[in-house]
C-alpha cells in the first residue's frame, strides 16, 4: 500500500486541529461544576452514553481528517495512560497537555528547537515532581478520604464513608469490583482467596438451601492439565479419606468418567470432594496455580516439569481451614501459607506493575500492556486475601453507568492519596508549583522557554475549573497569589476560602504528579516528530459495490 507524506508545518498545524477538537470536547467536564457530555452509542436503538469523565470523552471522538485524529489519538493517549495508573485527573491531564501543545507549537513556529525545548520541558517537570514530593501531606485518614472521594465524585452524597471502609478493609492490594446494582449502594467485603470460578457440578452442593458447596478444613490439589481417569486420583483420595478430610480439586479441568466418579462417591458420601477450575486463562494459570500453592501451602503439580498427578503425595497438597463454592465463585478461607513469602512475592508483583505503568505511548502494544497490568493487578488481588464489591445504586442505567464511573475514579483516587499523600485540590496545588520555576535557569535559552512554557501550563486546569464554574478567575488568582499559606485553597461550589483540609478540596499527589507526567511526555514527542507518514487507503476494492444490491442479492462483489 502506497504511502502519503506530510511534512512540517503542515503536519504540525494539522495534529494541533485536532488536539484542539479534544481538548475542548473534554475540558467541559472538569471539576463538580462540569457540565456532563452525551455520546451517541456505536449501535442504532441502544441508549446513548451520558459521562462527566473525561478519557470517555476523548475515546469517543475520531476526526475524520486522518491526521488531525493522530493529533487526538495523542490527547486519548494521555488521558487513558493516566486512567491506568491512577483513575482520575483524565481530564487535568487533557488540559495540560493541550496548553503545553500549544504554546509549543507556537515557539517552534517561532524559531524555537524542538529537542532543546522538550529538555526545558523535562527539567521544569523534574523540578515540579521533587516539589510535589515534599510539599505532600502523608498519614491520610479516614476523614481526608471521604473528601477526596467527594472531590472525584462531583460531591456525591454518601460515597466517601462507604469507600473509606473499603479501603480500611482492602488496603491498597485488595481489590474492589464496581458493579450495577439497584436503587441503593452497597458494600461487601469477603475474606480470603475470592476468584471468579465455581464448581463444575451442581452436585457438589452441600448446601442446598444456599447453593454452596463448603469444606471445613480441606486438603488442596492443584494441578495444570484435564483430569479424565478417576484412577490417576485414587491414590491421593484415600491419603486423604484416611486423614477424614475433604479434598478441593482445583484442575484445568475434571472430564468424562472422572468426574462422574467423583460426583458418585461425594454423592454416596464415600469422600467430600469439589472440583473446580484455577483463576486466570491460557499460560497465565500456571502462574495463578503457583501463586494459590504458596497461599496455601502447597504445591502445584506440573506435568511439564515432571510431575505426575497418580504419584501426588499429602505434603505437597495445600491446606485451607473453609472453602466456600457456588456456582459462579470460589472463596478459600484461612490458607496455609508463608504469610512472609506471599508479602515478598506481591512485593515484586507490584514493581513489575509499575515498571509496566511507566511505558510511555509507543511502547509496545496499547493492548498488550493493559493485558499485562490487569494480569499482574488480579494476581496482586488474590494473594491480598481479602475482596470487594460495590454495587452502584440509582434509578436508570444511564444514570448507574455514569455514577459508576465517578465512584470508581473517586476510589482509585483515594488509593492514590494513600500512596503518595495529598495537597490542595482544585488546580490550586499545582498553580503553586510556578514558584518552584521561578528563577530557574537552564542551559540556552530555548531550554528556558521550555521551562517557562510548563510554567504557564501548570495554571491551564485551575483557570479551566474557574471557567467552568463561571467563576471570575483574576480575581481569584489574585487572592491565591497574595496568600503566602501553602495550605490555602478555594471551594468553587461554595465559594469558600480556607484551608484545603478544613474546606475539603483535597487532591492525591499521585494523581497531579501522573496527570502532569503523562502530558509532558506526550507533548514531547509531539514536539520531536518533523513529519506524519500515512497509509494511502485503497479505495478500488469498493468499485461496484452496493449496499442495497448486496443486501438483495446476498453477495458482495468484493468477495
Amino acid at each position: 500500500m502506497s504511502k502519503q507524506i506530510i511534512y512540517n508545518p503542515e503536519a504540525r498545524l494539522r495534529l494541533l486541529q485536532g488536539i484542539n477538537m479534544v481538548a475542548k470536547a473534554a475540558s467541559v467536564t472538569m471539576g463538580s461544576s462540569g457540565p456532563a457530555v452525551m455520546i451517541q452509542h456505536r449501535t442504532d436503538g441502544i441508549a446513548p452514553v451520558f459521562t462527566r469523565d473525561g478519557v470517555t470523552v476523548a475515546n469517543a471522538i475520531i476526526l475524520d481528517d486522518r491526521i488531525a485524529d493522530l493529533g487526538g489519538r495523542m490527547l486519548r493517549d494521555v488521558a487513558g495512560s493516566v486512567s491506568r495508573q491512577v483513575g482520575d485527573g483524565t481530564t487535568t491531564a487533557i488540559v495540560l497537555a493541550h496548553k503545553l501543545a500549544v504554546e509549543s507549537l507556537k515557539s517552534i513556529a517561532a524559531g524555537f528547537h524542538p529537542i532543546e525545548l522538550k529538555k526545558g520541558l523535562e527539567l521544569a517537570l523534574l523540578l515540579v515532581e521533587n516539589h510535589l514530593e515534599k510539599i505532600a501531606l502523608t498519614n491520610v485518614t479516614a476523614d481526608w478520604i471521604e473528601k477526596i472521594a467527594a472531590v472525584a465524585t462531583k460531591d456525591e452524597p454518601g460515597i466517601g464513608p462507604l469507600l473509606a471502609e473499603a479501603l480500611a478493609e482492602l488496603g491498597l492490594d485488595g481489590p474492589l469490583t464496581f458493579l450495577l446494582g439497584n436503587r441503593e449502594d452497597q458494600l461487601e467485603i469477603v475474606e480470603g482467596i475470592h476468584y471468579d470460578q465455581g464448581f463444575l457440578s451442581p452436585y457438589f452442593i452441600t448446601d442446598k438451601t444456599r447453593g454452596e458447596a463448603i469444606l471445613e478444613n480441606p486438603y488442596i490439589l492443584l494441578y495444570d492439565r484435564e483430569i479424565t481417569d478417576l484412577m490417576d486420583l485414587v491414590p491421593i483420595l484415600e491419603e486423604v479419606s484416611d486423614q477424614g478430610r475433604p479434598l478441593l480439586v482445583i484442575a484445568e479441568n475434571v472430564i468424562d468418567k472422572a468426574l462422574t466418579g467423583l460426583l458418585l462417591n461425594h454423592v454416596r458420601g464415600v469422600f467430600k470432594v469439589v472440583a473446580i477450575k484455577p483463576p486466570g486463562y491460557g499460560d497465565k494459570r500456571i502462574d495463578r496455580l503457583n501463586d494459590l500453592a504458596l497461599l496455601t501451602g502447597g504445591k502445584a503439580i506440573l506435568e511439564a516439569y515432571g510431575n505426575r498427578l497418580d504419584q501426588v503425595t499429602l505434603d505437597q497438597l495445600g491446606q485451607a481451614k473453609r472453602a466456600v463454592i457456588t456456582a459462579d465463585t470460589s472463596t478459600i478461607i484461612g490458607g496455609y501459607g508463608d504469610q512472609n513469602r506471599v508479602a515478598e512475592l506481591s512485593e515484586s508483583l507490584r514493581r513489575e506493575l509499575a515498571e509496566v505503568y511507566t511505558r510511555k505511548p509507543g511502547q509496545g502494544s496499547p493492548t498488550g500492556n493493559q493485558h499485562d497490568a490487569n494480569e499482574l493487578k488480579g494476581r496482586i488481588a488474590i494473594l491480598s486475601g481479602k475482596t470487594g464489591t460495590f454495587s452502584v445504586g440509582g434509578i436508570t442505567d444511564i444514570e448507574i453507568r455514569e455514577r459508576m464511573v465517578r465512584i470508581e475514579n473517586a476510589y482509585l483516587s483515594s488509593k492514590a492519596a494513600l500512596e503518595e499523600g495529598v495537597l490542595p485540590g482544585g488546580g490550586v496545588g499545582l498553580y503553586r508549583c510556578q514558584a518552584v520555576l521561578d528563577g530557574i535557569i537552564a542551559e540556552n535559552a530555548e531550554q528556558q522557554q521550555g521551562v517557562t512554557i510548563l510554567r504557564h501550563a501548570l495554571a491551564a486546569p485551575l483557570k479551566q475549573l474557574l471557567s467552568n464554574a463561571g467563576i471570575n478567575a483574576e480575581e481569584v488568582l489574585m487572592r491565591l497569589q497574595n496568600q503566602q499559606d501553602n495550605e490555602f485553597a478555594f471551594d468553587m461550589q461554595r465559594l469558600q476560602y480556607g484551608n484545603f483540609l478544613e474546606i475539603g478540596i483535597i487532591d492525591p499527589v499521585k494523581v497531579v504528579r501522573m496527570a502532569l507526567r503523562n502530558a509532558v511526555s506526550v507533548v514531547a514527542t509531539l514536539i520531536g516528530s518533523e513529519s506524519v507518514i500515512m497509509e494511502v487507503p485503497d479505495l478500488s476494492i469498493m468499485e461496484g459495490y452496493s449496499p442495497e444490491w448486496a443486501a438483495a442479492t446476498r453477495e458482495d462483489p468484493r468477495a
